[in-house]
């Protein structure tokens, strides 16, 4: 069988022919990931011989940890329009059946803008929007793998547009840095410095086009995970293992089950605004230490069962305005020790004598006080 010639236009059976190219159409209308490329030597390069819509789909090859089926892992849409691959042709020399095994990263010297319309109409071999490679002259490498300034001041940011910047990521979260928070009864924190120290090549970098970010970053002495939301919520785990939220707009965590959370430390919450808390079964509370309690405005409190109170040492109430009591029940009242009671000043409406009397004896001082 080894020796019988085998006239099979197939891949292994008639010859392996390999091609580059540039990705021109990633819109791939099975949605399976396909992309049209024009390959060197096989497409011209004038896209009025060789349209892009004339060019054939090609496969793409996904790697070993994806299992290609059934939405099971990666999805393959990561190309973008303009990426340089490499790959091979499943029917050999016909070049019809193109198959992409990965992209070529490197440093593109030169671009045709997006407003150069008819320029891009013209000339194949480039992204036909215009909008890719976006960067020019240096290595396709994202930024923060490099740790490379060179980026404009991001408007977000506030900061020198004409400025050599670090990436725009770090420009929002250095701009949205939280600082000076107060806390309760006195103090304040501020949110911490990102970590952010990576060396060439530890640092392992995903971002979309509109600038969704993973981070795993191995550099030495400065590991961390790191992921952002373009809009600049993130979270981040220093190499300490602290870690820190950012989230800019609504958070909401809904649990089906029972939570558990437990703090060695201390917490501090600080809310600018209102805060309500609604517990539908029983609230209990242990505090093993003080209690200090400050509200700047009013304090009601009410309670639809009874009211119990228990105070092993002294019980303290300053009032610096009026003080009303009202019992619509009976009123019980035990002294253990001595009662001392002092007026100042002003009227005292209290009875003089206090003589046994029913509900149809009563000190008409007292009603006339509860209706002045």
């Amino acid at each position: 069988m080894a020796t019988k010639n085998y006239d099979k236009e197939y891949l292994g059976f008639n010859g392996f022919i390999w091609f580059m190219g540039v990705v021109e159409d990633i819109l791939d209308p099975l949605k399976t990931g396909r992309v049209k490329v024009r390959c060197l030597e096989w497409h011209s390069e004038n896209k009025q011989e060789v349209p892009t819509d004339d060019l054939p789909w090609a496969q793409v090859m996904m790697p070993v940890t994806s299992s290609g089926m059934s939405g099971i892992g990666d999805t393959p849409t990561g190309i973008k329009q303009g990426s340089w691959v490499v790959g091979f042709f499943l029917d050999g020399k016909y070049g019809q059946r193109p198959m992409v095994m990965g992209t070529i990263p490197g440093i593109p010297m030169t671009k045709i803008d997006a407003d150069n319309k008819n320029l891009l109409d013209k000339i194949g071999f480039n992204d036909p929007e215009g909008k890719y490679p976006s960067l020019i002259q240096q290595p396709d490498t994202n930024r923060l793998a490099r740790n490379e300034t060179g980026y404009v001041g991001h408007p977000f940011a506030k900061s020198d547009p004409k400025k050599d910047e670090p990436h725009p990521m770090i420009q929002i979260k250095n701009h949205l840095k939280a600082n000076n928070i107060t806390m309760a009864l006195g103090g304040t924190w501020n949110e911490p410095n990102s970590q952010f120290a990576a060396v060439y090549p530890n640092n392992h970098v995903y971002e979309t086009a509109s600038g969704h970010i993973k981070e795993y970053d191995d550099t030495p002495n400065y590991e961390r995970i790191h992921e952002y939301h373009k809009k600049g919520t993130f979270y981040e785990i220093a190499n300490t293992g602290m870690k820190t939220t950012r989230i800019v707009a609504n958070n909401y965590t809904i649990i089906a089950g029972s939570d558990f959370a437990y703090v060695k430390g201390s917490v501090n919450l600080t809310v600018d605004s209102s805060c309500k808390t609604y517990i539908k079964g029983n609230w209990d509370i242990q505090v093993d230490g003080n209690v200090n309690e400050r509200i700047g405005g009013k304090y009601k409190r009410t309670v639809g069962g009874e009211t119990h109170l228990s105070c092993s040492g002294d019980h303290k109430i300053d009032f610096n305005g009026d003080s009303y009591t009202r019992y619509d029940g009976d009123r019980h009242t035990h002294t253990g020790k001595d009662t001392y009671s002092r007026h100042d000043k002003g009227v005292d409406y209290s009875c003089p004598d206090d003589p046994p009397r029913t509900s149809d004896i009563n000190c008409d001082d007292i009603d006339t006080a509860e209706t002045t």
